[in-house]
């Protein structure tokens, strides 16, 4: 598209369809202007890319849709539309701005992009300042009383825009008054003006606009701050297709995009009357028939609008008017938690939460079947005002007959996603989605960021900029939590790249729809947006994978979060070995975890690669997929050596083993633990929290054990890792076995007691009673070992937390009848807590050397009032269990 304006924004929208990467972007006519890639899928969708052309020089822009790379692309483009979003000057009743004298702020961005830009009343200028804070000021000619203002958005980067703030007022220019206070707002959409009411009634000479906190960039700006002496008249509830909130707790940061896609519905207003507001607002005018099956479903955002703790944007909802005059809302249909599917219904139930995706769905069909739907309506009804409210709604959607996956078992309900939609900044636990057996020995997952080792999968905050999530690897994993991290991890991630992949973790990311995932405790799949593949199901130390590839291309990259480990992949004999020393900071105890690989396939093509990890742990082996496309790879693991792990993939998995024979062994595993609990009468809602919480239950803790026997005789040893250690490789360590001491038994890992204690320790034993007995033996193995039980187990002695928790939850299992227990052991352990000064901060009770005789633990001692909390806590549980065993010992028991 030729002959474009200078200096103005554009709005191109593209529809696309086909295979490989489009880039999108202005030429200048002597240069390319920014621009942004899109990779192509089957299923045609439609990208928005906003643009501004240079102000001058280059020649004529010209918006441009071109491949810019060598590969070979097969690209449809079945509509393109390109439009002006420069609009001209303010319209805002009752504006003053024209009385300011004196604009000032605490920084602005000579020449074009300073204070006075803000009061011209034209949105094509802005004032740009660095900082994620700022303010500008204002000093009128004479002193006046505004009772509105209103703040315009510039014409890119939503990510600076002024996300909370305060208005000033001043009689001399330094001593302020707060006369508005307003959080987590947000634009629609380039070059909006939003207006805002101010409880005011004294004129001031000096005003000034005291940003708080900005939508996530590295700077602040504003094309206008008008002020006005008119109350804003009463209008009705906007509802206006925008870009995305910009204040999500999870959504991605410096992008401002709806749940899918990159533009979402917007609804804010405000309601004045002192009691009930409300307002319909039409979205479609319609004509669909309601069968008993049909299903409403859509994702609604509502903003915390003025740190109100009444919540006024939840009291929204999607309606429905049918052509007998009836409306949904009116009928009482109910969503998936049982709630009122109407504005009034959802804010009262208080089952939407503020700043982030809430996902609704409801059976409409029970209350509504043989009615017309006629409109789609949005709808706020709020019985309490005044208030300010605002959100947005994304993906509604009206099905005749959901497709329902079928759920036979209990294991069919687990979603290991769930929680997922998290990050450091806003967590919901614990929630990776490990794909594992009951309390196995590795965790494996897919991984959006294959640098970290603590947020491993996050839902959708890592989205690309066509807002679609995209993975980075899949990974051996051994995390006990995000804030202990990950360690012993190892990476693979398939490629249909030409000739030697990528390992660069942007570059061989893929993209996906979570629509074409399955995330099950015993299988993960998922189909990537270019048709490749990717499977895995697990056993206790090995898992297979399988990947099927759309075309003749088909490579696996192999990689880590960091160099810390080695990586032999040999092509005579197909198979990959290596070992792996990553740990984070909080893996006290962690030794070299080793691998072993075989392959379906044929290696053609192999070496080692840089843009991953590093040189010693990156590489690819390119594969003969064969008719079927696919390449399975069989793959184990083992803290004793490499000849181990080989021996732990020939013990578990067998030559005539399939996937499908081993994810069958997996979801039995799964069906023994969950099957525990069975309900009646529970919504498919109910069973997946059930199942999906029981999941997590049984994730943890972990073995850290391995036979060295035989399936028919098996002998159990276990790497020594109960220690306070930093170094995973300790002397007489190599590539291919490990120095670290080998004993006897089981032992199991990765359990943080305190949190722990009064949580699943009571539920092991009341629900896995014969396993529980095994877990305690495991971790009373550490006693035996290292001399102590860990506080925090990750896996061996880390300093955290408060309390030796480990005293009441093993004396609860014993005093519950736990059977199996080696009692004197645990007992022992538990004293050597109560009584023996620990040598390190690591282990045992803090402060013990002056709380032992003061009863108590002073504030000498960090954490004092936990400390003496919790050791009250395990003395009773000692105490408790001291007693029984003296109840039941033998006459002649010498204790």
């Amino acid at each position: 598209m030729r002959n474009l304006a200078n200096g103005t924004t554009y709005r191109a929208q593209v529809t696309l369809q086909g295979s490989g990467q489009i880039f999108l972007n202005f030429y200048s006519g002597s240069s390319d202007v920014g621009g942004e890639y899109f990779a192509l899928s089957d299923q045609p969708r439609t990208v928005t890319v906003d643009f501004t052309t240079p102000a001058s020089g280059g020649g004529t822009p010209q918006f441009q849709v071109r491949t810019h790379d060598s590969g070979p692309i097969d690209a449809y483009v079945s509509a393109t539309s390109l439009r002006r979003l420069t609009p001209g000057a303010v319209t805002f009743p009752g504006n003053v701005t024209d009385r300011v004298v004196e604009a000032t702020a605490n920084r602005d961005n000579p020449p074009n992009e300073t204070t006075p830009k803000l009061a011209d009343g034209d949105v094509n200028t802005k004032w740009l300042a660095g900082g994620t804070t700022g303010w500008v000021q204002y000093k009128l000619s004479t002193p006046t009383t505004v009772v509105a203002y209103a703040l315009g958005s510039a014409n890119d980067a939503p990510g600076r825009d002024p996300r909370s703030w305060r208005l000033q007022a001043s009689d001399d220019g330094r001593t302020w008054k707060t006369l508005d206070t307003r959080t987590n707002q947000g634009f629609a959409s380039r070059f909006q003006t939003r207006q805002y009411s101010v409880d005011n009634s004294t004129a001031y000479l000096y005003y000034r606009l005291d940003i708080t906190a900005n939508a996530g960039a590295d700077a602040v700006q504003l094309a206008e701050w008008l002020l006005s002496t008119s109350p804003i008249p009463a209008s009705d509830m906007t509802t206006v297709v925008g870009s995305g909130p910009s204040n999500g707790y999870n959504t991605p940061p410096n992008r401002n995009v709806g749940w899918t896609g990159v533009a979402s519905l917007h609804y804010m207003g405000t309601h004045t009357a002192e009691g009930r507001g409300y307002s319909y607002n039409k979205l479609f005018d319609v004509d669909i028939h309601v069968t008993p099956t049909t299903e409403l479903s859509y994702k609604i955002f509502p903003e915390l609008t003025g740190n109100d703790l009444g919540y006024p944007s939840t009291y929204a909802a999607v309606d429905l008017a049918f052509t007998d005059g009836t409306y949904l809302s009116q009928l009482g249909a109910a969503d998936q938690h049982g709630m009122p599917l109407s504005p009034q219904g959802q804010g009262t139930a208080k089952i939407l939460y503020a700043n982030q995706w809430n996902s609704e769905r409801s059976a409409i069909g029970a209350v509504a079947a043989g009615k017309t739907i006629d409109r789609i309506l949005l709808a706020y009804d709020n019985p309490d005002g005044p208030a300010d409210f605002g959100g947005w709604v994304d993906d509604i959607s009206i099905v005749a007959s959901p497709v329902q996956e079928p759920k036979a078992s209990p294991a069919d309900y687990v979603l290991t996603t769930r929680g997922t939609n998290a990050s450091g900044n806003f967590s919901r636990g614990n929630n990776f989605p490990a794909t594992a057996v009951p309390h196995g020995f590795n965790f494996w997952t897919p991984v959006t960021n294959a640098g970290v080792d603590n947020w491993l999968y996050e839902y959708q905050r890592g989205n690309n900029a066509e807002n679609r999530p995209t993975l980075q690897a899949f990974s051996l994993s051994h995390q006990p939590s995000p804030w202990m991290g990950d360690r012993q991890t190892f990476q693979v991630m398939p490629s249909a790249m030409s000739g030697v992949p990528s390992a660069n973790r942007a570059i061989r990311a893929l993209s996906f729809s979570h629509d074409n995932e399955v995330a099950r405790a015993h299988y993960y799949g998922v189909t990537f947006d270019n048709g490749l593949k990717a499977e895995l199901t697990p056993t206790d130390h090995a898992a297979l994978f399988r990947f099927t590839f759309p075309g003749d291309e088909s490579s696996l990259v192999f990689d880590n979060i960091n160099n810390n480990g080695g990586l032999t992949i040999d092509a005579a004999t197909g198979t990959v070995t290596g070992y792996t020393d990553v740990r984070s900071g909080s893996t006290n105890g962690s030794t070299r975890m080793y691998v072993y690989a075989t392959f379906d396939r044929p290696i053609t093509a192999s070496g080692k690669i840089g843009g991953g990890g590093g040189s010693n742990v990156t590489g690819y082996a390119r594969f003969a997929a064969g008719a079927d496309r696919t390449v399975t790879m069989r793959i184990a693991t083992s803290l004793i050596g490499v000849d181990q792990a080989r021996k732990n993939l020939e013990l578990e998995v067998s030559p005539t083993d399939t996937f499908a024979s081993v994810q069958a062994r997996a979801k039995a595993a799964w069906e023994q633990v969950l099957r525990v609990i069975e309900v009646e009468g529970a919504s498919e809602e109910q069973l997946t929290t059930l199942y999906s919480n029981l999941y997590r239950l049984s994730l943890y803790p972990n073995s850290g054990h391995e036979n060295v026997g035989t399936a028919d005789a098996p002998v159990w040893k276990h790497v020594v890792q109960s220690s306070a250690s930093t170094s995973p490789a300790p002397a007489g360590t190599t590539a291919t076995r490990t120095g670290a001491p080998i004993a006897d038994g089981k032992v199991y890992v990765n359990n943080g007691f305190w949190d722990t204690y009064r949580t699943t320790w009571p539920a092991y034993s009341l629900l896995y009673p014969s396993r529980a007995g095994e877990l305690v033996n495991g971790f009373v193995q550490q006693y035996k070992d290292g001399g102590w039980v860990s506080r925090w187990s990750s896996p061996g002695y880390s300093n955290s937390m408060t309390g030796t928790s480990s005293d009441v939850a093993f004396a609860d299992a014993y005093l519950k009848g736990v059977p199996g227990i080696d009692v004197q052991a645990m007992y022992d352990a538990a004293l050597k807590n109560a009584e023996v000064v620990p040598p390190n901060q690591n282990v045992g009770r803090k402060g013990l050397n002056s709380s032992i005789f003061l009863g108590y633990t002073p504030t000498s001692t960090g954490e004092s009032a936990s400390w003496s909390l919790e050791g009250y806590l395990n003395d009773f549980g000692i105490a408790t269990m001291s007693k029984r065993l003296h109840d039941t010992a033998a006459a002649d028991d010498p204790r």
